[in-house]
């Protein structure tokens, strides 16, 4: 019994040092109001600037998808716990509803602007919870700016993710993952990320692909403020399971194919270090032969980097299995394999959603490595010249952020604006004395049916 409590002992010890530091304590010498300026304007900065990548008039004045006629449809014609607490695709999804009723208490006019602003300040608001939880593991101030900067504006993502309601889970998802890794300094603080936690839990089965990590973090528990990360998401998971389980909807049929290996090397680890564009053309213009030197490459770097660094290894190694568990499970259960996969001489950004986090992940291993070698060698980041190879890493996937940001050309994102499809059916439910009418939305084919009383008048 002895020797038994020793080993748990030894491997606490090891956890705390190795997954669950605690962040270094560093004063900013601002004041609490200072700070919070600050805060509040990078969490703007960053909702502004997930707006322009679609163009600021298609992001706030159009519907993509689901956002209209599940998640806004739903909170306009149930009662708010039913609404909430309805699965969709095979599960619940609590997040897009509760911005679908943001979306249904504003003027039906303004649902659009007012959903896909939340949305934005959520993800945003999640960029700047990584910021805090990978403090631990990134000292470096710039290496932490840049995976906030690379998860709020994902290089991966484009016309099913960026500012739409349906995926803002997949965002707040990567951030679970580094909370389950953060050692809360305040009761408060740790009860707003457990909240997070929980409602991105009962949002996605995302994060059932960290119960590992949360076992982990489970067994080095330390006090009541872990005990909030911890509990909030066993909750989640004991909600989401059962409802997943229970749910008699049938989205897809599972189908394994050997396309979801090549999608992972192409959409997950190509586009973790050059973002969907960049990857997509240099596939176009050299396939096979530059994707095996890609792979090769970040193989490389992590097996070099993970032998010269003094931690961060058993983070890499949990980081990068959790991705490709990720990836190939949710391509084969959604039997997608063939649909996001590129052929020769062609890309595509259909399932960008399904690369955001298992890229997200490599990116961390990636720059976790990276801190804490140069943390071993008593060089840091934060003061004086950065090293060649930091200064080469940061440049490829700032690279990767520029040429992936402006996705205001993909065809079928922008649609209908929003208050143009209100007056088309508005005009139809004058002219023909109609009770209900369709308001159209993006893509091609999506529409909202709406209820010709609550429309807003032929003069607005």
């Amino acid at each position: 019994m002895g020797w038994g409590s020793d080993a748990v002992k030894r491997f606490r010890v090891y956890l705390d040092r190795t997954l669950f530091p605690a962040a270094p304590e560093k004063s900013s010498g601002l004041g609490g109001w200072e700070a919070g300026v600050i805060l509040i304007s990078l969490v703007a900065l960053g909702a502004i600037l997930q707006l322009f990548r679609l163009g600021p008039s298609t992001a706030l004045n159009s519907l993509w998808a689901e956002d209209g006629r599940v998640f806004l449809y739903g909170a306009m014609n149930h009662g708010f716990f039913d609404a909430v607490s309805t699965p969709y695709a095979e599960y619940l999804v609590v997040m897009p509803r509760l911005i679908g009723e943001v979306g249904a208490i504003v003027p039906l006019h303004d649902a659009a602007l007012a959903m896909n602003l939340t949305t934005v300040i959520v993800i945003a608001l999640s960029g700047l919870t990584i910021w805090f939880a990978s403090a631990s593991l990134i000292h470096s101030p710039y290496l932490r700016a840049l995976l906030v900067a690379l998860m709020v504006l994902c290089p991966v993502s484009s016309i099913e993710t960026v500012g739409s309601p349906t995926s803002v889970a997949w965002y707040t998802s990567f951030a679970v993952f580094w909370l389950l890794l953060w050692r809360p300094r305040a009761t408060w603080s740790a009860g707003l990320g457990g909240l997070l936690i929980l409602v991105t839990g009962l949002s996605t089965p995302a994060t059932l692909f960290f119960i590992p990590i949360a076992v982990l973090r489970a067994i080095a528990i330390r006090g009541r403020r872990d005990a909030l990360i911890v509990g909030s998401f066993a909750l989640a998971a004991a909600i989401q399971v059962p409802a997943m389980l229970f749910n008699d909807e049938q989205v897809t049929n599972s189908l394994w194919t050997g396309s979801i290996v090549s999608a992972f090397l192409q959409r997950a680890v190509d586009g973790s270090i050059l973002g969907l564009e960049l990857s997509g053309s240099t596939w176009v213009d050299w396939g096979w032969p530059f994707l095996i030197a890609i792979v090769a490459a970040l193989v490389i770097y992590l097996a070099v980097m993970s032998l010269r660094s003094s931690s961060g290894r058993l983070f890499a190694a949990i980081a990068v299995a959790t991705s490709v568990v990720m990836f190939l499970a949710s391509a084969y259960t959604r039997a997608i394999g063939d649909v996001i996969s590129w052929h020769a001489g062609v890309y595509n950004n259909y399932g960008d959603r399904y690369a955001m986090v298992p890229a997200l992940l490599l990116v961390s291993a990636v720059l976790v490595l990276l801190d804490s070698h140069y943390r071993s060698s008593r060089y840091k980041l934060s003061r004086g010249r950065p090293p060649i190879l930091a200064l080469g890493i940061a440049a490829v996937l700032l690279l990767s952020l520029i040429t992936s940001f402006d996705i205001r050309g993909v065809i079928g994102r922008g649609g209908p604006p929003w208050d143009e499809s209100l007056r088309t059916a508005t005009a139809k439910c004058e002219r023909r004395d109609l009770a209900e009418v369709l308001v159209y939305t993006a893509p091609e084919g999506w529409s909202v049916p709406v209820s010709c009383g609550s429309l807003v008048s032929g003069d607005r």
